[in-house]
């Protein structure tokens, strides 16, 4: 099957490579009537009806002067087909768009680095000086985020231009605790604030036909686990476990804090308070779940409320709450902080005939009036600014307003920002409230409001590896993660006591067997390079 796919993704290869080389025939003769035709490629996108006629491209080549061409590769084999291009060197397009997500590895720091040395991706260092007016306006504009930094690769090349959310939601709801507004009401309990209480509360929950506690191992945000252990220790999904210490980076599974956060977590399961599906059934298990009409889940873990519960539903919206980080026995509350980063959305190749035309057409994607036509649609008919007195779902003044909500839905307006862009917090967080409690996006906020207060002094907020450093640690990496999670539910259920010390002294020993201390010296190593030292 596997050199089937290969077979499949060089006949596709091969086919694109006709159609690119043919649009360079194209390019050739439009620019004989003065303008310049720019070959993007990018993965299909559903939401995006038709890209020749769509309002935000048409806007763009009406700035710029351009034809713009998108080369759609098949959402499969996208990933696949674009890495022979760029090891070949063959059927290159201009320039690559829409891999930034976390669905794609396809231009990670090891491969930006590998394919900027190959010479098939350039680096944009000198575009920046000359044309990047919009991009050094944003790293001037949101210097806390050290956007600039962030972007430059450890051999001081930049090789893309970013895609780039400010929210506060994407900040802090990675992992968010939501629990049944209707039971707590309905059994006259408090909202809990400490890992006892919580505890007190899925007692109170667990009658005959309800499911106390839930989570699903297929996302990490959705792990109750993940969200409890905070309680007791910074518990960082999103770097290998990895905590910081007066600059010290250390391992946050071999701590006795670990431990103690996996005998509470044990206890629940003993008491029937976490339901055995959790770590079995997949994602739309739990939703099934948390959206049952016979009104069946207690509590469960998801980051953003509409990632597990019916946005079209006000009826199910209504039926949960986000409750703050929980304080445990020694006083340890965190909420876990997932900084935002730069992405990977539009990166140049050496195909480029015209590379500054491309830069200057990403960089003019970054201004203002475009990143509000890339995410909001047309002005007038589906956004505006606010008239005065209207508040965000923050509880900030608001900046501007929604008419038509076109995000996520088949439109025409603009590109599901697959192209470089930066959401600016004044427009991300100034969005009006219209007043829905139930509104998905204001329900996160109001989780987001509870844990701003938490965040710890100290956490990894990003690392950035050589390509040596990738090498070493990338295998490394994926199996000390794989182990921590297995260990997780081998504790918990009763595979493993963690009441003895002998398991427990076989758990850490295994952890230097996989290579922890080179994890842990090489995220030192480039924590001390971002920090300067």
């Amino acid at each position: 099957m596997k050199k089937i796919k290969t077979l499949l993704a060089v006949i596709i290869i091969i086919t694109l490579s006709a159609g690119v080389f043919a649009a360079c025939g194209t390019a050739e003769r439009r620019q004989d009537s003065g303008r310049i035709t720019v070959r993007l490629a990018a993965p299909q996108n559903a939401f995006i009806e038709n890209f020749d006629t769509n309002l935000y491209k048409l806007w763009l080549e009406e700035q710029t002067g351009l034809n713009i061409e998108m080369i759609w590769l098949p959402v499969e084999e996208a990933e696949q087909i674009a890495m022979i291009a760029l090891s070949t060197g063959e059927g290159l397009p201009d320039a690559y768009v829409g891999f930034g997500s976390s669905s794609y590895n396809l231009f990670n720091n090891l491969n930006l680095q590998k394919y900027g040395e190959a010479g098939t991706i350039i680096s944009l260092n000198p575009l920046i000086e000359q044309y990047g007016a919009n991009l050094k306006s944003v790293w001037e504009e949101l210097t806390e985020f050290d956007i600039q930094q962030l972007m430059t690769m450890p051999d001081g090349n930049i090789y893309y231009m970013p895609g780039f959310s400010s929210s506060l939601i994407t900040r802090y709801v990675r992992q968010v605790m939501w629990v049944n507004r209707g039971w707590i009401d309905e059994l006259g309990l408090d909202v809990p604030a400490t890992t006892d209480e919580f505890r007190d509360m899925l007692r109170a929950f667990n009658t005959e036909n309800r499911i106390p506690l839930s989570g699903t191992e297929e996302h990490y945000g959705k792990q109750a686990y993940n969200f409890l252990f905070n309680a007791f220790i910074y518990n960082d999904e999103k770097h290998n476990r990895l905590i910081l210490e007066n600059g010290a980076v250390g391992f946050a599974p071999v701590r006795e804090e670990w431990r103690e956060a996996l005998r509470y977590m044990r206890g629940l399961f003993d008491e029937g308070l976490i339901s055995p599906l959790s770590f079995t059934q997949n994602d739309q298990q739990l939703k099934q779940m948390a959206n049952d009409p016979r009104d069946i889940l207690g509590a469960f873990a998801s980051p953003g409320l509409t990632f597990t519960v019916q946005q079209n539903s006000p009826e199910m919206m209504e039926r949960y709450i986000g409750i703050a980080p929980l304080t445990g026995p020694n006083g340890v509350s965190n909420a876990f902080v997932s900084i935002p980063l730069p992405k990977p959305y539009g990166v140049i190749t050496s195909a480029a005939q015209h590379p500054e035309e491309v830069f200057k057409l990403f960089d003019l994607m970054l201004s203002e009036e475009a990143c509000l036509m890339g995410r909001y649609g047309e002005r007038g008919a589906d956004w505006d600014w606010v008239q005065g007195g209207d508040i965000s779902i923050y509880g900030t003044p608001a900046t501007i307003r929604i008419i038509n909500q076109i995000w996520n839905t088949p439109q025409n307006k603009h590109l599901q920002q697959i192209v470089p862009y930066v959401s600016r917090p004044k427009f991300s967080g100034g969005v009006t409230w219209s007043g829905n409690a139930t509104d998905g996006e204001y329900m996160n906020a109001q989780a987001v409001m509870l844990y701003r207060e938490h965040e710890p002094a100290e956490y990894i907020g990003a690392l950035i590896f050589t390509p040596e450093e990738e090498e070493r640690i990338l295998n490394v990496e994926t199996e000390i993660e794989n182990y921590v999670r297995q260990s997780i539910i081998d504790f918990i259920t009763g595979g493993r006591n963690i009441e003895s010390d002998n398991d427990w002294q076989i758990y850490i020993n295994e952890f230097e067997a996989l290579g922890l201390h080179t994890l842990v010296e090489t995220a030192q190593t480039a924590t001390d390079r971002m920090r300067g030292e």
